[in-house]
């Protein structure tokens, strides 16, 4: 865990790490089929819904299940300035913990439900777009095969959705960035 960033004040967090974005891509990553490792799924299908199908000009959701890898060519035909991965990541923190990792803390030969390791993706979107890209774990409480969504997932998916909308809302619609906050 030691270069994963504490859990908590992740909003805080989070908007330190996109700034001012001009353009946002948002990543759901997961595999719907095995309990919490939907989080990033999940959190994408709510976040289309929340922010009006997911797309304007400087904001675009994809929903990429466990094959994130198959959108970088959508993702660079958008341009972003700011890429976010969302994804169930088992950093050891309470089960629902909402954190930034730093793409260097997950090996590139790390064994996960991807076919290509986050960090080897963020490296080759920020190679090829010229973008930041930020990754956002959800602590996950099952990943077993068939399993539901624990209520501690379900809750940080709304969470994260909710803010995530309210960020785009209020950063990514205007035709320039605001300074605001969201909280």
């Amino acid at each position: 865990m030691g270069r994963m960033l504490k859990a908590m004040a992740w909003k805080r967090r989070l908007a330190r790490a996109l700034g001012r974005p001009e353009k946002l891509a948002v990543l759901g990553v997961g595999n719907v089929a095995r309990g919490d490792d939907a989080a990033g799924v999940r959190v994408a299908e709510a976040l289309t819904s929340l922010a009006g199908g997911g797309a304007t000009p400087r904001f675009k959701v994809f929903v990429t299940d466990e094959a994130p890898e198959n959108f970088t060519g959508p993702v660079r035909e958008f341009a972003p300035t700011h890429v976010l991965i969302i994804d169930a990541v088992a950093a050891g923190f309470r089960p629902g913990a909402i954190f930034i990792v730093e793409p260097g803390a997950v090996p590139e030969e790390d064994v996960s439900t991807h076919r290509t390791p986050l960090s080897t993706l963020a490296g080759y979107l920020e190679r090829t777009v010229g973008c930041r890209v930020v990754i956002l774990g959800i602590e996950p409480a099952a990943l077993a095969p068939g399993a539901p969504l624990s209520p501690a997932a379900r809750r940080a998916i709304e969470r994260v959705a909710a803010s995530l909308a309210r960020f785009a809302s209020r950063r990514l619609r205007s035709s320039s960035a605001s300074g605001r906050r969201y909280s």
